[in-house]
């Protein structure tokens, strides 16, 4: 029954979508390398790297996220850490020009594994300081993230050893919490379905749909976008590290 509820709780947060933005054109591509490594005790080191190719708002953007999570149960993680991004805007002289954004984040990551539907909840809270141009001054724009994460191995009995292939659906909500003036408090949503395969004890590659929609802002209209994202992730070996991201 709670894997039954993750699910329905999955389709009825993608519903949310397509309320914030409409169309998204032909795909564009965005790559994900991740590594989750033990240090001492129950503590382990996060690191990422990132580039998206015409995000929603932006023309492309590169970001590195490092981060210390602290294990206070198998299933139950605390992650703290800083991102920095490059934000790549179209000019009107039709150059390119790139703004730095710099985050703090803080998250809690709750995960079940004890069935054949592997579900994980994410909830992160993330500082930014960001320009809205590359001429602008930076502005405080914190915002909270809530993702639902399922994954489901296709191996018999529900177990995923090297070599297995597993499914993986997944939809986050952005809610901001500065000024919302001429904004919508939910401002943004990815949703997202693919195809994974674990390639060792240590790593995994997916390969997922990802539709991204931003609600309209004092600058804009909604806008939308397709990507198809590839990911690969390095991590200690155990079920749960198969299913957060």
């Amino acid at each position: 029954m709670k894997h039954l509820s993750s699910l329905m709780l999955l389709v009825l947060l993608a519903w949310a979508g397509p309320a914030l933005g409409q169309g998204g054109g032909a795909p564009v591509g965005w790559v994900r390398l991740s590594a989750d490594m033990p240090l001492r005790g129950r503590w382990s080191l996060y690191s990422e790297v990132e580039t998206r190719q015409s995000n929603a708002q932006l023309t492309a953007q590169q970001l590195g996220r490092l981060g210390f999570r602290f294990h206070l149960a198998p299933s139950f993680t605390l992650t703290t850490g800083y991102v920095l991004a490059g934000n790549e805007y179209d000019t009107p002289g039709g150059d390119n020009a790139i703004a730095p954004e710099h985050r703090l984040y803080q998250e809690i990551a709750v995960t079940d594994v004890t069935g054949p539907v592997r579900a994980s909840h994410r909830l992160r809270a993330e500082e930014r300081w960001l320009r809205p141009t590359p001429e602008a001054a930076f502005e405080f724009a914190p915002r909270l993230r809530y993702q639902l994460r399922v994954v489901v191995p296709l191996h018999s009995g529900g177990v995923l050893p090297r070599g297995g292939l597993f499914l993986v659906a997944a939809n986050e909500l952005f809610a901001g919490l500065g000024s919302n003036e001429g904004r919508s408090f939910l401002e943004e949503n990815r949703i997202s379905a693919g195809l994974g395969y674990r390639v060792s004890r240590l790593a995994t590659v997916e390969m997922a749909y990802l539709h991204q929609t931003q609600a309209a802002g004092a600058a804009g209209a909604a806008r939308a976008r397709n990507a198809v994202q590839v990911s690969v992730a390095i991590a200690t070996p155990n079920h749960v590290s198969l299913v957060r991201r």
